[in-house]
């Protein structure tokens, strides 16, 4: 089966691209950074489309290159605040994540898990919003399924935590 590789790229993108900037934004808190994580990761799958051996779980592999992204942009964020750090100019503080009708609830929660260790907040994303099973949660961030169960708990301990200080 030949597929037109502009053809699919672009599908893909449509069907994709939003939930995908979605999860990016909670993974980086910052729309910028998520939209550029997306864009780079639909870059790579059209400049290695001759590498991808599955042409049929191409919404996968985009999804993990989106999450690769973002640990590379995310590793990019703590050093620029390292340098702003040092520099005495540190701004601190991260985009809200954006959606259709946030309450005030949701921004809240929103906040706390983009407070979660990176391994935590990945694993909470993935999970609940993603809505994956552990086997998949584990797959995409290359864990195994005790680590992946290991974070969920602890992420979610901490949010329990965090939501009754809070309040």
């Amino acid at each position: 089966l030949l597929l037109d590789r502009d053809v699919v790229v672009h599908d893909l993108f449509v069907e994709h691209g939003r939930q995908l900037v979605r999860l990016a934004v909670l993974l980086v808190g910052d729309r910028g950074l998520a939209e550029e994580a997306v864009q780079e990761a639909f870059v790579a799958v059209y400049r290695n489309w001759d590498g991808v051996r599955d042409k049929t779980s191409l919404a996968g592999y985009v999804r993990a290159a989106v999450v690769n992204q973002c640990r590379s942009a995310q590793r990019g964020l703590v050093r620029a605040r390292r340098l702003r750090d040092r520099m005495g100019a540190f701004q601190g503080g991260m985009a809200p994540v954006e959606s259709d009708a946030p309450t005030e609830e949701a921004l809240r929660i929103a906040e706390l898990v983009r407070r979660l260790p990176q391994r935590q907040r990945e694993v909470v994303v993935c999970r609940y919003y993603l809505d994956l099973t552990e086997a998949q949660t584990a797959a995409l961030l290359e864990l195994e399924i005790g680590t992946v169960k290991r974070h969920a708990h602890r992420a979610i301990q901490r949010l329990h935590k965090d939501l009754e200080v809070n309040r």
